[in-house]
């Protein structure tokens, strides 16, 4: 006879911690607030578009050259070059398309 093991259910996170995921960077603030506090769909696409220009995201994308590119080059060995500083913009920080400067970074790889 098969058994139905009993559904797990993550443990909800301590008070204290989601606080202090709300009190760090933009990038991990709109995250917190769509998974972890239930915000509002409107509340969580506003705190996102702040990515861009503040924190880790506004800082990435303040070292951006006039030419578009970061490290003088597409691609280089170092952790410097437009594509590894793409890299982070999306997996790291999580910039939104939306936002003006990440579109300019984005047609700077793609022309």
């Amino acid at each position: 006879m098969a058994t139905n093991p009993p559904e797990r259910q993550a443990p909800k996170p301590n008070r204290s911690v989601i606080q202090w995921l709300l009190d760090a960077d933009p990038s991990i603030r709109w995250q917190t607030m769509r998974d972890l506090n239930g915000a509002p769909a409107g509340e969580v696409t506003h705190e996102r578009t702040r990515v861009g220009t503040e924190g880790a995201g506004g800082r990435l994308l303040a070292l951006q050259e006039a030419d578009g590119r970061w490290g003088g080059a597409a691609w280089n060995r170092g952790w410097n070059s437009t594509m590894h500083v793409l890299m982070r913009c999306v997996t790291w920080v999580s910039i939104p398309r939306a936002t003006r400067r990440a579109a300019r970074w984005a047609s700077s790889v793609i022309a």
